[in-house]
């Protein structure tokens, strides 16, 4: 999409929406009271743009209270380090950008055997058009200095990670290239509105491609660092188990699919009916979606429709019409240009991350 030079945002006022203390209040399918964690209805997921009440939340801590006199303070590795209001973000040019954010641990109810962490279905992705400003826009203008490896990122969230850890700030680091990269944004829109309390106003990163555990909310401090950040939410969470048993960071969300309709159980009539659903990928465009109605013993493809972007899921259709009246199993599986196809089965780990096996719908014809 077109770069611009204008927003709607009005930078110096408080945003007076705030999010209901329960995820009910926004329509969100309640995982969680507080921190504040809901996903996204099944129903909403047939909309290739996710509307703002309706995105999925995936919190760690408390919302943070509402900043007075925000600034963003940029330091670390640099020539010159940096102080700015929302006001000096009116002197970057505007970026805008659909992208689909997914939750590592959407889908993590699919596991067998139960692993902890909270219990999404489907809906722990959304997408929505983010705008702000390229974060490279800024690091060029502090210089980042030789021996630079990594850019770390510090939320005004704060809080107890787990038992015994002690109280600490949200904090996650991108490897140089990708903090560098010109579509990683300092968000301040969201489908055209300001940031919302509970999505991270005045302002939060946006890691295309990346599961949401990158795109870190409400951000006070970026840092350049000469070493590799070792915090409990880079090291103790957000890894999956290598073949050589040692942890893999998780990052790029791999290739997955989903059917968005019809539902599970449903009960379908002998006729021509369209198998409707998403597909995404952090690698690459998705080349094709297949539907099986055999539980995966054939497979027939799918026709991509809807928009296309770079970071955002593909829209996909299938017309099906069932061969006689009883059960089916219908399953989708994806595969991006890089050739990266979905797996039939999640590879299980301790913590719930990148299940992305094909989930099966199981219908009834009658």
């Amino acid at each position: 999409m077109n770069t611009c030079k204008c927003s709607k945002a009005e930078f110096g006022r408080e945003r007076s929406e705030t999010l209901s203390a329960q995820p009910e209040g926004t329509g969100l399918v309640t995982i969680e009271h507080e921190p504040i964690i809901g996903e996204t209805p099944q129903a909403t997921l047939q909309s290739w743009l996710t509307p703002n009440p309706l995105f999925y939340i995936r919190n760690h801590y408390s919302i943070p209270e509402s900043v007075s006199q925000w600034e963003l303070a940029l330091d670390g590795n640099v020539d010159n380090a940096l102080s700015l209001t929302l006001t000096d973000f009116r002197s970057f040019p505007i970026q805008t950008l659909p992208i689909t954010l997914e939750c590592a641990g959407n889908n993590r109810s699919d596991l067998e055997p139960q692993v902890p962490g909270n219990p999404f279905q489907n809906g722990a992705i959304s997408t929505a058009i983010w705008a702000g400003v390229p974060l490279r826009h800024l690091l060029e203008r502090a210089g980042i200095s030789k021996g630079s490896v990594e850019v770390l990122f510090e939320g005004f969230d704060i809080g107890e990670p787990a038992p015994g850890e002690g109280t600490q700030p949200y904090l996650r680091s991108l490897p140089i290239d990708v903090a560098t990269h010109p579509d990683t944004l300092l968000a301040y829109e969201m489908n055209g509105e300001p940031l919302s309390r509970e999505h991270g106003y005045p302002i939060r990163l946006i890691v295309p491609g990346w599961y949401g555990m990158a795109s870190v909310k409400w951000l006070r401090r970026i840092s350049v660092l000469q070493e590799p950040f070792e915090g409990f939410f880079q090291t103790d969470r957000y890894i999956v188990e290598g073949d050589d048993g040692e942890p893999v960071p998780v990052a790029q969300m791999h290739v997955k699919s989903l059917i968005s309709w019809p539902e599970s159980n449903a009960q379908l009539s002998m006729q021509s009916h369209m198998i409707n659903g998403m597909a995404w990928s952090g690698f690459a465009h998705i080349a094709k979606v297949e539907i099986s109605d055999d539980g995966g013993e054939t497979w027939h493809e799918a026709d991509l429709v809807g928009p296309r972007y770079r970071y955002s899921w593909q829209q996909w259709h299938f017309a099906w019409s069932p061969k006689s009246a009883g059960h089916y199993t219908l399953v989708a599986r994806a595969t991006d240009e890089d050739g990266n196809t979905q797996p039939l089965e999640t590879r299980w780990n301790s913590l719930g991350y990148i299940i992305n096996g094909v989930r099966p719908v199981r219908v009834e014809v009658n």
